[in-house]
């Protein structure tokens, strides 16, 4: 999969701990720092299923087993 620049910087933000798209849009560079941004990124990468929704707990995602591979290898080409 390709990643837009939005989408690998909230890639590499995510965790593998729930966390809402406001806590995560906090973490990020202020150019960087759109919750609506943020959000629309999330989705697209939860449409990839590099990412899950909390299915108790609305508003809350964290990395998959496929999410935190690619996070992994993003890294890796980062350095």
């Amino acid at each position: 999969m390709k990643l837009t620049p939005n989408q690998r910087i909230v890639l590499l933000e995510l965790t593998t701990k729930w966390e809402t798209s406001i806590q995560i849009a906090e973490r990020l560079p202020k150019e960087w720092r759109s919750v609506p941004s943020v959000f629309q990124s999330l989705k697209d990468l939860l449409r990839e299923g590099l990412v899950q929704a909390n299915p108790l707990v609305p508003g809350m995602y964290r990395l998959t087993i496929d999410g935190t591979t690619l996070k992994e290898l993003v890294l890796g080409e980062n350095q």
